[in-house]
């Protein structure tokens, strides 16, 4: 196994720039895992767990081991982030999960929910804030 390969995905960068965008990213995608992982916050529609997940997102005929992959994702990847431990590939997985939320979700937008109506305001800039962690 290529040495160079470990390094480069475990390695950060002292710049605070990327820590910035990595503690920021972490911590929004942090209490979306932890929901679908453990159901905990409620305030974010309900403190689901993995069960109710994996019902939710087989709903939208996303396969099982995506769903399980999506959670793993989400749940471990955000901590990853705000450790700065496999960062690269946090981001990447997580850089993923939102490419194919924003193909599966594209009928209705993706909506900053705050009016409490299905349409709202599209949000795109986290979405684009992922390359960032590649620079």
């Amino acid at each position: 196994m290529n040495l160079n390969l470990v390094y480069e995905l475990i390695q950060t960068t002292d710049d605070f720039i990327q820590l910035f965008l990595r503690l920021v990213a972490g911590i929004i995608i942090f209490p979306y895992g932890m929901q679908k992982l453990l159901g905990w916050f409620n305030d974010f529609g309900g403190g689901v767990g993995i069960r109710e997940s994996l019902l939710r997102i087989r709903q939208k005929n996303v396969p099982v081991f995506i769903g399980w992959l999506i959670i793993i994702g989400q749940s471990f990847g955000s901590i990853a982030l705000i450790l700065g431990c496999f960062g690269r590939l946090a981001a990447l997985g997580n850089f993923i999960i939102f490419t194919g939320a924003l193909i599966t979700h594209s009928a209705d937008g993706w909506t900053m929910n705050w009016s409490g109506k299905k349409k709202g305001k599209v949000s795109n800039i986290l979405y684009c804030c992922f390359p960032c962690f590649w620079l």
